[in-house]
């Protein structure tokens, strides 16, 4: 069942419920409201029948008995009599004679009326209610009125008036439930359309079309929702993206090496049939040199893994972040005087002590220096180890060709590898994507962060701050 259907059928239950409620309450306000004005009508005609009585000399001798006989009396009305002080009739009239028949939809029970006395009698099967009322007359002293209703005709009578009411209401409850049902439907399409048109770009999105987006036509939750899946099918298609890039990375980063490694092999075969083996020991450090880069693509893979798994744990002890920046410094310099750039350390005033994972530091200040010179072609690059703010801070300014600025947002993020103006890079400065993924995620195990500055064609300015006195947090 679909929930636009669910929602159609629950509010269309809600209506029913609220529909039944009022329905109930109608009847039951209404019936009070007719046995009320019929109450007051019977009251007023055992009042008039009291003046007719005070007045009347006998039958046919009262213009006020002739009023009320034409005018007051009511169908329900039986008998109407009044008697003097000592009993004797001096007036006695029958109206109607009513018939037996059992009400269908009323109680046997009339609430009457809190003047005169009310008394319902049973005759012949025909039930009663005779009302009488003493008033002073003239001459007479006290006279009593007297009047019988027929309660089977003042059901009737309440009856008619209370379906005539149910029709009218009935209408106008129809008239509401059909504009309630089709304000149900206008509703439920309101807001099942969008629920359905993220249905459908779910199901778009789990076949593998990571371009579709929903249009945001609105600004409420159902559009924030639409926003938030727009939000979540562009990280799928990064993350899709970052999959390829990353099979692409894996496949280039382990077939140069091997590619490397065999060419050797080939090499050192062909030299030790021709007995060159003065030569053999130029292709083993060829060999070597392979293994290396391949160990170095391996060993981030494996740290990556680490990062992930939560395993990637440190081991804090006082360490001196100049002689750290130094050990970098040095390591990098025969790389740069081979490409005749200018690589310096320049430490501005005394350290504070700080704690830390030595070789994980190391990790960080050596990427942040690779990064630099790999795309550094001309000029040099300046590593500066400064204090600041009670900690300490390591810049590494570089003369390259920057970082545009719509990717410096994502140079942090798992196997993403810069492209200048849209374009790959040459062989030589592909990486793998994941020393500024490390080196961020390290700086962090720290309590430290790594900022960025950079201008395309002018270089880049890579930061790491660490603070004094932090501790690993056991991660």
């Amino acid at each position: 069942m679909s929930i636009r259907t669910r929602l159609i059928l629950l509010m269309l239950g809600l209506m029913t419920a609220v529909s039944t409620v009022l329905l109930v309450l109608f009847l039951h306000n209404e019936l009070g409201s007719i046995s009320g004005a019929a109450r007051d009508r019977n009251l007023r005609v055992l009042l008039s029948m009291a003046e007719v009585c005070r007045e009347s000399g006998g039958p046919g001798k009262s213009a006020a008995y002739r009023y009320f006989k034409s005018f007051i009396k009511t169908p329900e009305t039986m008998m109407v009599s009044c008697a003097d002080a000592r009993g004797a009739v001096f007036l006695n009239e029958r109206y109607n004679t009513p018939y037996y028949r059992p009400s269908r939809y009323l109680p046997g029970s009339f609430r009457p009326p809190a003047t005169g006395n009310w008394v319902t009698v049973e005759d012949n099967g025909i039930e009663i209610l005779k009302a009488s009322i003493e008033t002073a007359a003239p001459g007479r002293g006290r006279v009593s009125a007297r009047v019988d209703f027929s309660t089977q005709s003042l059901y009737q009578k309440i009856e008619e008036s209370l379906r005539s009411s149910l029709r009218r209401f009935a209408f106008v409850l129809s008239a509401a439930f059909a504009i309630g049902c089709l304000g149900a439907l206008i509703i439920t399409r309101v807001v099942a359309a969008p629920i359905q048109a993220l249905s459908a770009g779910a199901k778009m999105i789990g076949a593998g079309r990571f371009a579709h987006r929903i249009p945001v036509t609105r600004r409420d939750e159902m559009g924030r929702l639409a926003a938030e899946f727009n939000e979540m099918a562009d990280r799928l298609a990064r993350s899709e993206e970052m999959k390829r890039d990353l099979t692409s990375s894996i496949t280039h980063d382990l077939r140069s090496p091997v590619t490397g490694i065999g060419l050797c092999a080939d090499m050192v075969e062909a030299l030790a049939a021709k007995k060159e083996h003065a030569r053999i020991p130029e292709q083993l450090v060829s060999v070597r040199e392979h293994l290396q880069r391949l160990n170095l693509f391996i060993d981030s893979l494996l740290e990556v893994a680490r990062i992930d798994s939560g395993k990637a744990a440190l081991s804090p002890r006082p360490v001196d972040l100049e002689e750290i920046a130094d050990r970098a410094v040095r390591s990098f310099r025969p790389y740069a005087a081979a490409r005749g750039l200018q690589l310096e350390l320049i430490v501005s005033g005394e350290l504070p002590d700080i704690e830390g994972d030595p070789e994980r530091l190391y990790q960080v200040v050596s990427n942040l220096v690779g990064n630099a010179l790999k795309f550094t072609d001309s000029g040099g690059v300046q590593v500066f180890v400064v204090a600041e703010d009670g900690g300490q801070k390591v810049r590494v300014a570089d003369t390259g060709i920057g970082i545009p600025a719509g990717e410096l947002g994502r140079i942090f993020e798992k196997f993403y590898r810069i492209r200048p103006a849209g374009r790959e890079q040459p062989s030589a400065r592909q990486g793998t994507g994941l020393g500024l993924f490390i080196a961020g995620f390290i700086a962090e195990q720290h309590g430290g962060r790594i900022e960025v500055e950079s201008e395309p064609g002018k270089g880049s300015v890579f930061t790491f701050v660490l603070p004094a006195g932090r501790k690993d947090d056991g991660r």
